[in-house]
């Protein structure tokens, strides 16, 4: 059987799924990047009043006012605002962090081999996945830290994509964005918010893969143990990764709050820590949750397809070198 760990493999897997999943869920993306930002000027004027200079209080923010204040900025088609930046971000950003993540895994797998004598057969599981099979830690440490690596070289791409995507800013185009934050704020506003960003992305990225695998091995053992549950194999894997989805985003929606809110007014949210304060002094703990419900439904809409696409696409790669060398 040929090996699933070619890195090429992983590359193009990543970059496909990438481009498949950022295109689909761009508009809960860019929903959730408007509902935090109203959220924040409704507090403002309650907060200021008159003193900010605001006469009529900023619409509540809800999900369907939002949506229909962006269709009125243009059309049905202003809701994939961003779109561009998010596959600048995206494609390349899955494509290395899949192919980080397999090379990490792989390490861990054959490291675990070399110790316990198990045989090279056993790297890759037996549940169709794509991945070698790890214990709990193991995938939380793997997860974890490939996301942590490819989030900083990433980063700047990531700040002009949420730059972009709100209308606090008057940028016309990705080249215009990245001149105007370089000029104002020096190459340190391209990292806006990193702190943040790492705090969410490598726990999240860890408990995703643990929580992916866990509900992935079970719904496999299900099938195999079941009549009725008799499903095919990227419908296991589109189901354990909204599962993974929505149980490692609510666990760490405060950082990708608090990493938005540094990320679009740099000068009020100087640091993680500073922010938690100032969030937790004006909003008190209930802010913490600001945008979750658009967030959960797109990361977990996001994960589910971008992992069953990369597994799939894999998955189709081995098979097909399998069959030249029959």
């Amino acid at each position: 059987m040929p090996s699933a760990s070619d890195p090429v493999t992983h590359l193009i897997g990543g970059a496909v799924s990438g481009f498949c999943a950022c295109v689909f869920v761009q508009p809960l993306d860019l929903i959730k990047t408007r509902l935090q930002q109203q959220q924040q000027a409704h507090l403002a004027f309650i907060k200021q009043g008159g003193q900010t200079g605001l006469t009529i209080a900023p619409l509540e923010s809800t999900i369907w006012k939002t949506v229909f204040g962006i269709i009125k900025e243009g059309s049905v088609l202003s809701l994939w605002r961003g779109t561009a930046p998010t596959i600048v971000r995206n494609v390349p950003g899955a494509a290395m962090y899949f192919t980080v993540l397999n090379e990490a895994r792989t390490l861990l797998a054959r490291r675990k081999i070399n110790s316990s004598g198990l045989e090279k057969a056993d790297i890759n599981n037996a549940s169709g996945s794509a991945l070698p099979k790890l214990s709990n830690t193991e995938n939380l440490i793997a997860g974890g830290a490939s996301r942590a690596a490819i989030g900083f070289v990433m980063m700047p791409a990531t700040v002009i994509k949420v730059r972009y995507e709100s209308n606090l800013y008057n940028y016309k185009s990705m080249s215009g964005a990245f001149t105007s934050i370089f000029r104002t704020e020096g190459i340190r506003g391209l990292w806006a918010g990193f702190g943040a960003t790492a705090m969410r992305d490598a726990p999240l990225a860890g408990l995703y893969v643990l929580f992916y695998e866990q509900a992935k091995t079970h719904l496999g053992n299900l099938r195999a143990t079941s009549s009725i549950f008799d499903v095919s194999t990227p419908t296991i894997h589109m189901v354990a990764g909204v599962t993974a989805g929505f149980f490692s985003t609510v666990l760490t929606h405060p950082f990708d709050m608090l990493k938005t809110r540094m990320q679009l007014k740099p000068a009020e949210y100087k640091n993680v820590l500073q922010a938690a304060r100032k969030v937790l002094m004006e909003e008190g703990a209930i802010g913490f949750l600001d945008g979750i419900l658009v967030r959960t439904v797109r990361k977990s809409i996001h994960s589910a397809i971008s992992w069953t696409v990369y597994e799939e696409v894999v998955r189709w790669h081995v098979s097909r070198k399998a069959d030249h060398l029959v």
